[in-house]
């Protein structure tokens, strides 16, 4: 048995309607890898591109959710960035407002503790001068 519950925004999910049908999507861990693959922004710098390229930002994050989590056969071949956008032309006001909630609720990588504990392990680049003697970031490798 299936028990169906309303998505809970403050923790990234939302339904999206697609052609009449709602479908549950969720912007999860795996969502804003898909979107760091396709950009090559970390997950750190999304709320730096949401203020350089708002609504390129909004239309790769939704459009890695809906591609997740909305079966293929549903949508047309090969939908991206402009799909999703054309997508938000079509909610109210109040979907607005719950995908404005959940792509934040996402993003805020610092309120998931297993995302904050990795980049607290992730090594930190090191300074160092280069001929001129100016400062310049380097990072370890394994070779």
């Amino acid at each position: 048995m299936k028990v169906a519950t309303a998505p809970n925004v403050a923790r990234g999910e939302l339904n999206i309607t697609i052609d009449g049908q709602a479908y549950p999507i969720r912007f999860s861990l795996a969502v804003l890898h898909d979107y760091t693959r396709a950009t090559g922004h970390s997950i750190t710098q999304i709320g730096e591109q949401l203020n350089k390229d708002l609504l390129g930002t909004i239309g790769q994050l939704l459009a890695s959710a809906v591609k997740r989590y909305v079966p293929a056969e549903k949508l047309r071949p090969g939908f991206d960035i402009g799909d999703a956008l054309d997508l938000t032309q079509t909610m109210s006001a109040e979907e607005s407002g719950e995908l404005a909630e959940a792509v934040w609720a996402a993003i805020r990588v610092d309120e998931n503790p297993f995302v904050t504990a990795l980049i607290a392990k992730a090594p930190k680049p090191e300074s160092a001068p280069n001929e001129n003697g100016a400062s310049t970031s380097t990072s370890l490798s394994a070779s």
